[in-house]
């Protein structure tokens, strides 16, 4: 039996890392400036956020969501199960933010979502996020290799109550 593993990286956990970076150099700064050598135990805080990381890794048995620090992926193991899916989902993602002088900026992008769904394309859990649709495809297709999921278009069962409170 092969043990072929498919890890589909999600990024980083905290994408603006800047506040880890500026801790980091408050933290060496004060510790070199105080003596006190003992301070740079505190850069463990701020390397936990930058090495952050999330993604899916499959492999014949099931696949787990992770959480990694340091290269260390945590997370529980779940099966597949019958009548389960990929659907590649396009979302359009808009952020604002502003200063505090009053200055708002608009951030937007398209960003592709790979779930696994149940049968009836209700339940989503997200494998994957990326905002190259090329990338998810190519890993859709090596966990379909590995697993008995297929990438399939995303086409939620309507029932007939829903489509007669439609038309009204």
């Amino acid at each position: 039996m092969s043990t072929r593993e498919v890890d589909i990286r999600n990024g980083k956990a905290f994408p603006e890392p800047f506040r880890f970076y500026l801790l980091t150099g408050i933290i060496c700064v004060a510790t070199i400036a105080s003596g006190e050598y003992q301070g740079f135990g505190f850069l463990f805080v701020p390397l936990l956020g930058i090495t952050a990381r999330r993604g899916t890794q499959f492999t014949t048995k099931g696949y787990r969501r992770y959480f990694s620090v340091f290269g260390l992926k945590f997370g529980t193991w779940e099966s597949v199960n019958d009548g389960e899916q990929m659907v590649l989902i396009g979302l359009n993602m808009s952020s604002q933010y502003g200063s505090y002088g009053g200055m708002l900026a608009t951030k937007e992008e398209k960003v592709w979502t790979l779930y696994i769904v149940d049968a009836k394309h209700r339940n989503k859990r997200d494998i994957g996020v990326a905002v190259d649709k090329e990338y998810l495809t190519q890993k859709a297709a090596e966990v379909a290799e590995i697993t008995a999921l297929e990438l399939v278009p995303f086409s939620p069962a309507i029932s007939q109550q829903t489509r007669n409170r439609k038309r009204r």
